[in-house]
């Protein structure tokens, strides 16, 4: 991911995190734990840290450069005795996971009785404004994967060129041709380029997590459904909050129309919801 994206979304996060900080600063004081699923990097773990909880960060696949020290670990089999931690939070993950009611149950079994969940979660707005930047932020995307293979390309080609000396190709012939060809084009990357050059990629996104498609997040999103989710589980959503920003899975024109951003999302157009759940 380009540097500038990944300042902006950080931005974005620090935007979401603030609105919801009176949630977290009831509890907030030092020796707290608090276990946050699907950590990253850890950027948001190392505010969290900030606030005084104790945190213990998990992630399938920690990234780097690391800002706290994210251990690796999955929300479907949490490495915790019942009733570890007074909160569990989560920033745009539980709309990944695809065994969400294992996901559910485990974090329910960790937490202790009276503790709280914070989970924030993308709403259908967040497809609706992917979809209506797909044309423009999707033709980017093409633009620069095709880029990459280009470059990719010119490099297997002159290594290719080093690697396979005259004499063994006229001893092994296509044996030796056709390794090196296997090695440059993986099927996956095939498939990839198939995918790119769908018409349709430019009308519809991929979809952004579980669900099977864009067109089913904007059922699979809506608050009910989730508090349907969390209530099969005998846990009570207390409080919901549209979060302060409006924008898209694309990046684009970032740090900028920050008052529109806000305003729509005041009226009800916010990509991102809170949920304060009660263990």
């Amino acid at each position: 991911m380009r540097p500038r994206a990944i300042e902006w979304i950080n931005w974005v996060r620090r935007q979401e995190l603030a609105a919801i900080r009176e949630w977290l600063a009831e509890r907030g004081r030092r020796g707290v734990k608090l276990l946050e699923i699907g950590g990253g990097n850890g950027y948001l773990a190392n505010q969290l840290a900030d606030m005084g909880f104790e945190v213990i960060s998990i992630d399938p696949k920690p990234r780097e450069p690391s800002h706290f020290p994210v251990q690796p670990g999955i929300s479907t089999q949490l490495e915790f005795s019942d009733d570890s931690f007074e909160v569990i939070f989560s920033s745009n993950v539980m709309e990944h996971i695809t065994q969400i009611d294992m996901s559910i149950q485990e974090m329910k079994r960790v937490l202790k009785p009276g503790g709280i969940m914070v989970h924030a979660m993308p709403t259908p707005m967040n497809t609706v404004f992917t979809m209506l930047g797909q044309p423009i932020g999707d033709w980017g995307g093409v633009r620069f994967v095709m880029k990459q293979a280009a470059g990719l390309l010119r490099k297997k080609l002159r290594k290719s060129r080093k690697v396979i000396h005259p004499s063994l190709i006229q001893t092994q012939g296509s044996s030796a041709e056709s390794t090196d060809i296997s090695q440059s084009v993986s099927k996956a990357n095939l498939k990839r380029a198939l995918q790119l050059l769908n018409p349709l990629r430019f009308l519809l996104p991929e979809p952004h997590g579980a669900s099977p498609s864009c067109l089913e997040e904007l059922w699979d999103w809506q608050p009910k459904v989730w508090c349907d989710r969390f209530g099969k589980h005998g846990l009570e959503v207390k409080e919901i909050k549209r979060l302060p920003l409006a924008y898209s899975r694309h990046v684009l024109f970032p740090f900028r129309w920050e008052g529109l951003r806000r305003r729509l999302a005041r009226k009800g157009r916010s990509s991102c919801m809170a949920y304060l759940i009660q263990g």
